[in-house]
């Protein structure tokens, strides 16, 4: 089935804000990926700044969805971690800029960007589930399951390690993996396995 022009702007906005960022995408850039006249993408979008709300809110909703799953599932606390990870890996995975999008554009547009995350309707969903799981985490260390642990350190552990291969893939590829990018490809494979075992292995009693 063709797609409508309305997702050709959209697909092409993504690819060019995913490459560009916010700052230096044009209306043009995107009009001419997708296709279309200016006059066209003024018309479904009034301003840049509405079909990149459109993208953003879009990269939020990749981010949060398995996130959320992860974070409501009813599972032992170590179960939950490795979910967790899981998410975030396999998400990056099949979207590998999404992570990179979403980090530059919040260092270099704070303000409009908080204010998109704001509204983003996962959001409260994940700041509720986020509580959960912190005192999920206080109650297994009263329990002596694990040891004294700050959630929110744990969960920046969990974001970090899980995307940081992916923001950072081309300096890896050059600089750890520039001869074999097959075993960067098999890194990335076996990282959900490796950041879940470490983490939980850290924080063991």
């Amino acid at each position: 089935m063709e797609k409508s022009v309305e997702q050709k702007l959209i697909d092409a906005a993504r690819e060019v804000f995913y490459e560009k960022g916010y700052n230096g995408a044009t209306v043009r850039d995107i009009a001419k990926k997708a296709e279309v006249n200016l006059a066209l993408l003024h018309y479904y979008f009034k301003t840049k700044d509405k079909i990149f709300e459109v993208v953003f809110q879009e990269a939020l909703e990749l981010l949060f969805t398995k996130l959320n799953k992860a974070l409501v599932s009813d599972t032992h606390l170590f179960e939950k971690i490795t979910l967790m990870v899981s998410s975030y890996i396999s998400t990056a995975t099949k979207h590998p800029q999404l992570a990179s999008f979403v980090v530059h554009e919040l260092s270099l547009n704070s303000e409009f960007m908080w204010r998109a995350i704001a509204s983003q309707t996962g959001k409260q969903a994940v700041n509720a589930n986020y509580k959960k799981f912190f005192k999920e985490v206080k109650a297994a260390a009263d329990n002596g399951l694990i040891k004294e642990t700050d959630p929110k350190v744990l969960c920046m552990d969990i974001l970090s390690l899980s995307l940081f291969p992916f923001m950072a893939k081309n300096f890896l590829l050059n600089f750890l993996y520039p001869d074999s990018k097959s075993a960067f490809n098999s890194m990335i494979r076996n990282r959900a396995a490796y950041v879940s075992n470490l983490i939980i292995n850290s924080i063991k009693a």
